[in-house]
């Protein structure tokens, strides 16, 4: 939705940004809005990580598949770790939670794989219960 109508603000406001998060369809409609050619979530994680010449890292998320990673000229894909289907109640707030999680660890100066997998951690603990409440305190450990 955000690409197709807000195209022009989109842009700006990623030319500005030193951290960009997605998730594959978000990454599929940017392709789309960019008119590549072809769509491979490496390709355009690694336009966004340059565009208008300003390095900066991105992050995408493609559900129960690897979230990649673009950063300094590179991409790495990171595995999620595989949860019992019958454990998922609700994926509402996945992605909110994966960033949450991740930039709790960014403030800390922590590595991207560390980010990632507390990400991946806040994930997994907010799609296990229904809405986006949580009772009791998880607790994760990098």
């Amino acid at each position: 939705f955000i690409c197709q109508f807000f195209s022009k603000p989109l842009l700006e406001l990623i030319e500005s940004c030193d951290l960009v998060f997605g998730n594959e369809s978000e990454a599929e409609a940017f392709s789309t809005m960019m008119k590549y050619e072809t769509f491979s979530i490496e390709n355009v994680a690694k336009e966004i990580a340059n565009m208008k010449g300003r390095k900066r890292t991105v992050v995408i998320t493609q559900g129960a598949d690897a979230t990649y990673v673009f950063q300094n000229g590179e991409g790495k894909s990171y595995p999620v770790p595989k949860i019992a289907p019958e454990e998922i109640v609700d994926t509402n707030g996945a992605g909110d939670a994966f960033v949450g999680g991740f930039l709790a660890q960014k403030i800390k100066g922590e590595s991207i794989e560390n980010c990632v997998n507390a990400g991946h951690y806040a994930a997994s603990v907010i799609i296990k219960v229904s809405g986006t409440t949580l009772s009791g305190k998880p607790t994760w450990s990098n």
